[in-house]
């Protein structure tokens, strides 16, 4: 394979893309700009309305609001909630009247005396405010229960601490990667995924499907070069514009994550600001373990790249082209969600699926862990299906009947 002739078809490539100048910067600034407002308008939307809500007064609905004792309402006051009287709790949740409401039974006081006081709370459920409301009320009624229960047993002569005997305290023992990362770290290799896709179809369906349009793959096919290096040489530009999406999408995505925690995590305070962090996520990784990164990242893309030339091939015209590649979404997207759930079913021969063992690579060096043994398991199955789309391409590419379809 001659080196300048496939630089030559790779070239010619890039040249027609970007004649388009729409579609290019569409795939490199669509990414760049509206990745940093999504990743920075989640969590500081979340975020923020967990802060308002905690410090919000919330309205509940009370049925038989007199019947409460006021130590509960003072506890639920102090929560923020403030009662209101409905005749009926549950029609009051159906009509949104309010978002949650709490039934007293007429003989609360009676059973609170001794010791087993029924409450009954009605609410939607799927609503995220009404999970916010729900979560200071039992707050509050477990405030309410410990001061009551402590009290009872002071005047047991007893100590309260007989209640707890067993304290547990909970650390977090992850390394600063992982925290870090947050919770969408498993982001990287989708906007990876994604990304490269979106760019490498572009140039893809162009140098395939297009050129059967336009008729133009006739007159390449009677010049000196072989049909290896125009095959080689249309990955290579596949690839190149879509790794270029992708590595602009991880830009948007680090600056954004940059800006949260720089300028608007320290303005969100408990556990809103948690929460905001989490969602924000960032990359801490270091030293060989970015080389790792990068190193996987072209590999991916590569395997994608040489599936877009592989199925775009045999496509007769673009619509055709279009048609085919779209479905690849979904079949790409599912690994890259299954990453979320691989701490349920991990085991080291995942490393040895095909892209998805890269994927799995990719999360782990984005969380701080790096095993060369499952990273050569994970580069090499990458790689040989990458060549094994190559290899198909090319023999597709030497048939008549593929190259010529009407």
């Amino acid at each position: 394979m001659r080196l300048p002739f496939v630089f030559a078809i790779a070239g010619r490539e890039i040249v027609s893309t970007l004649r388009d100048h729409r579609a290019v910067l569409a795939n490199l600034l669509i990414p760049l700009l509206v990745l940093p407002l999504v990743m920075l308008g989640l969590p500081l939307l979340i975020g923020g309305l967990f802060g308002r809500e905690a410090v919000t007064e919330s309205e509940v609905g009370a049925e038989g609001l007199e019947r409460l004792p006021a130590a509960l309402v003072r506890a639920l006051s102090e929560e923020n909630i403030r009662l209101i009287a409905v005749p009926d709790a549950a029609e009051a949740v159906r009509s949104e009247a309010v978002v949650a409401a709490l039934e007293i039974p007429a003989t609360f006081a009676a059973q609170l005396r001794n010791g087993n006081a029924p409450l009954t709370l009605y609410r939607k459920s799927g609503g995220l405010r009404a999970e916010l409301v729900t979560e200071k009320l039992t707050g509050a009624i477990d405030t309410f229960q410990k001061a009551r229960v402590q009290a009872q047993v002071r005047r047991a002569g007893l100590d309260p601490n007989v209640l707890t005997p067993v304290v547990l305290t909970t650390r977090d023992a992850s390394s600063a990667a992982e925290r870090a990362s947050g919770s969408l770290g498993w982001l990287i290799p989708f906007f990876i995924v994604v990304w490269t896709l979106t760019g490498g179809q572009m140039v893809a369906i162009d140098a395939t499907a297009g050129e059967k349009e336009r008729g133009t793959l006739e007159a390449l096919l009677v010049t000196p070069v072989r049909r290896a290096e125009v095959v080689v040489g249309k990955f290579l530009a596949t690839l190149l514009f879509g790794l270029s999406a992708a590595l602009v999408a991880i830009v948007g995505f680090l600056a954004s994550g940059a800006l949260l925690g720089l300028l608007f995590i320290g303005r969100l305070s408990g556990e809103a600001g948690e929460l905001a962090s989490s969602l924000g996520g960032s990359l801490s990784v270091r030293g060989g373990a970015v080389l790792a990164l990068l190193f996987s990242a072209v590999l991916l893309a590569a395997l994608v790249a040489a599936l877009l030339i592989a199925v775009t091939l045999f496509a007769r015209s673009l619509k055709e082209a279009q048609s085919y590649v779209a479905p690849l979404s979904l079949v790409l997207v599912l690994p890259v969600v299954a990453l979320q759930f691989a701490e349920f079913f991990m085991h080291p021969l995942l490393y040895a699926l095909p892209a998805f063992g890269t994927l799995l690579l990719m999360n782990d060096l984005v969380q701080g862990t790096f095993f060369l043994r499952s990273a050569l398991w994970a580069w090499g199955s990458s790689l040989g299906l990458a060549a094994l789309l190559l290899w198909f391409a090319l023999s597709s590419f030497r048939r008549e009947s593929v190259l010529f379809r009407t």
